[in-house]
């Protein structure tokens, strides 16, 4: 089945985190995509898997421009394009070699929606989802094109947030 955790509150990374464990603690194996996390960027979820052994995180080469810096530049676009089309690769490999019960991919919907990926054949690739995988998908952004080839729908809504009360992001909740 397709999951889709997608809106601008927050919990969607913490949700599916939360599924890929459930899944590995009734011996699932579990791949995990993060398209545009920054690699250097240590999070509790990263420190916590890595004490499983039925779950893998796999990170993009190159994270969003904008953490680069370079949310106009031509050049960033250009690398994150590149390593997001290598990574999709690796993920279609995952969902096709029958290893893995589940593959979470983190953030996939800002790669559509930001044009980071043809929207066209990431549709493609649900298509061929095999019926036996849990098929999990993150992100901010339109999902209208995407929500009809999912089984379960949830978008979080942001009603109140400390970040507007200039609050940054806080180690163990946030990242």
């Amino acid at each position: 089945m397709i999951h889709i955790y997608t809106g601008n509150g927050k919990g969607k990374t913490t949700s599916a985190f939360g599924l890929a464990m459930r899944a590995s603690g009734q011996g699932l194996k579990v791949c995990i995509f993060q398209f545009f996390k920054p690699t250097k960027l240590v999070c509790g979820e990263d420190v916590s898997v890595k004490q499983l052994k039925n779950i893998k995180v796999v990170k993009c080469e190159a994270c969003h421009p904008l953490f680069q810096g370079q949310a106009t530049s031509n050049k960033g676009q250009g690398k994150a394009k590149k390593a997001i089309e290598k990574m999709i690769k690796d993920v279609e490999q995952a969902m096709l070699s029958k290893r893995y019960g589940m593959v979470v991919l983190d953030e996939v919907i800002n790669v559509i929606d930001q044009e980071f990926f043809s929207k066209e054949k990431f549709l493609n690739l649900l298509k061929t989802a095999p019926q036996r995988l849990e098929l999990v998908l993150t992100g901010r952004g339109d999902i209208s094109d995407i929500e009809e080839y999912a089984d379960y729908v949830t978008i979080m809504i942001d009603k109140k947030h400390p970040f507007r009360s200039k609050v940054g992001a806080r180690k163990g909740i946030e990242y």
